[in-house]
Parts: C-alpha cells; sequence; structure tokens
C-alpha cells in the first residue's frame, strides 16, 4: 500500500522531524515516526490443524492457539522538497546538526531524534506546517519511493485570504474617505468582491503549491547520503601517510572487485572496438556517451 506525506504525520502526533539540507529551492527532512507491525505467532507445531476440525474440507486448519501479536517500532523516512524561498525559515528550523557541531567536525549522524540539538516545538512546527497541504500522488518508483504535488489545504487557503480582504476592504475604505464625493468612476477602481476572492484563491493555490518526493521506508544508506555535509578539509599527504593509510585502502578496492572493468579496459579484454588509442603508458578509448562517432 503505497502511502503520502499526510497519512504519516496525521497517523503519527509522535512523529519527529529534522532537517536536514535547506536551501533557497530544495529542503530534505528527515521523518522518524512509530508505527506498529503486526504478525501471527502460532503456538501449534507446523500450524497443524486441531482435532476438532482435522478432516473437515469447509472448516480447513483451526488458528484457534494463532495469537496476534503487535510491535511497536520506529520507521524512518525522507522528505524532499522543491520550495519557494519563504518556506525555508520554517523547514530548516531543527537542524540535525548544529553549527558548533560542524565546526567541531561531529558527523550529524550522532545527533537522533532524542539528541540534545532535537528542538520538540520546532519539530511540531513543521509537521503542523505540512500538514496544511494536501499530496496529489504524481507517480511512483518501486515499493519506497513516490512523487507528489502539495496543495494548500482549503483552511490555509482562507485564512489567507481574509487576511487580504481584509487588507483590500481597509484600503477600499481609505481610498473612499479621502474623497468628499464618491463618483461612479470611483467604484469602478475596485474589482468586486467575488471577482477578487476568486483571482486571490488562483493565484495563492499556485503560488503556494510544491514537489515532494517521499521514501519510505528510507534505508540506512539512503539517510546517510542525505545527511549535511562537514565541509572541506584540506589533507597534506606524507609519504608515511599514503603508505600506511591510503595504499592499503586502494588495495582494498582494488581486491573487492569493484573496479575490474577498468582493468579490463587498460588490458584490453573489454570494449576493443572502443579502442582508438593502445600505448604502453595509457590507452584511448571512445567515449560510451559519444553517438554520433563513426
Amino acid at each position: 500500500m503505497q502511502i503520502d506525506p499526510l497519512s504519516i504525520l496525521a497517523s503519527n502526533p509522535d512523529c519527529k522531524i529534522q532537517s536536514l539540507t535547506v536551501s533557497d529551492q530544495h529542503a530534505t527532512l528527515l521523518l522518524s515516526h512509530p508505527e506498529i507491525v503486526e504478525r501471527y505467532d502460532d503456538n501449534v507445531k507446523n500450524n497443524e490443524p486441531s482435532e476438532e476440525n482435522d478432516g473437515d474440507e469447509t472448516s480447513g486448519k483451526n488458528y484457534s492457539n494463532t495469537q496476534e501479536v503487535s510491535k511497536r517500532t520506529t520507521v524512518q523516512s525522507l522528505l524532499k522538497l522543491t520550495i519557494i524561498p519563504f518556506h525555508k525559515a520554517i523547514l530548516g528550523s531543527n537542524p540535525i546538526i548544529s553549527i558548533k557541531d560542524r565546526e567541531n567536525g561531529i558527523p550529524p549522524e550522532r545527533n537522533s531524534s532524542t539528541g540534545d540539538n532535537f528542538d520538540p516545538k520546532a519539530s511540531d512546527d513543521i509537521s503542523s506546517f505540512l500538514q496544511q497541504y494536501n499530496y496529489c500522488l504524481k507517480s511512483e518508483s518501486g515499493a519506497e519511493y513516490s512523487y507528489h504535488e502539495a496543495f494548500p489545504t482549503r483552511n490555509l487557503l482562507n485564512k489567507v485570504i481574509n487576511v487580504e480582504v481584509n487588507n483590500h476592504n481597509n484600503n477600499r475604505m481609505e481610498s473612499q474617505s479621502t474623497t468628499s464625493k464618491i463618483h461612479d468612476e470611483n467604484e469602478n477602481k475596485f474589482p468586486k468582491e467575488d471577482s477578487f476572492i476568486s483571482q486571490l484563491h488562483s493565484t495563492i493555490s499556485k503560488f503556494g503549491a510544491f514537489d515532494v518526493e517521499l521514501i519510505s521506508p528510507a534505508t540506512p544508506y539512503q539517510i546517510s547520503r542525505a545527511m549535511p555535509s562537514l565541509g572541506h578539509t584540506l589533507i597534506q599527504e606524507t609519504p608515511s601517510l599514503y603508505k600506511n593509510v591510503v595504499q592499503p585502502f586502494i588495495q582494498n578496492v582494488i581486491d573487492s572487485g569493484s573496479i575490474s572493468w577498468i582493468q579490463n579496459l587498460i588490458e584490453v579484454k573489454k570494449e576493443k572496438e572502443r579502442l582508438l588509442v593502445n600505448h604502453e603508458e595509457f590507452i584511448i578509448n571512445i567515449d560510451t556517451k559519444w553517438r554520433s562517432h563513426p
């Protein structure tokens, strides 16, 4: 069953949200939410039917001794949003890594939803913000990937419209109060109320929409890739460092066989048809993306 962001947030009041990366156009959030996993614990060996129903073709096996067991576990999901700039402040209000930790080189993975950096109020504010949108499924890929378009709910639209209508009416009254005599042409300076609200509703609903990618459940590898970077560190490599650290690492990669395809190219065992130059110190092959090469 495919889930959407709203079903996670609305059904899990204990859902904890942390900001991984946030920019003017994109935001990645980590959701940690409890989930009930149900399974059946059969006390009867090999699921054998009881004697009272043994041989009864209509009733089949009797699972009267089978117990339904519920286990509460925590699932983590990733929410990737294509946002508009004024969403940045609230979506980035609960960062998984503080400025101090970043300066000290402490990895963000250490800061779980129960760590010192976690802000419950900021998490609740982000959840409340996201629940003000409806999520329309656009496509899905596999069991855990789904892509949605988020639209403001009617309640959110009405809040914004009420504010704008009040501003509109106040401006109208101020304009009328500055004129000693109101002419019919002055009335036409302002659009009719129904027309104004209709135009406003259409504008806000499009302006407030954004795209969402949901990965649920997310694997530790997927979460690790989405974690914020600690930045860059410049290391001066010494002969000793190369011999004791770098060279063993390179050798482990070679021994694993994960780059054997490179060795096959160098030894001209593969892709002979793409070989242009075979020198004793180097080779030149046609790029696989070069479709127009003769």
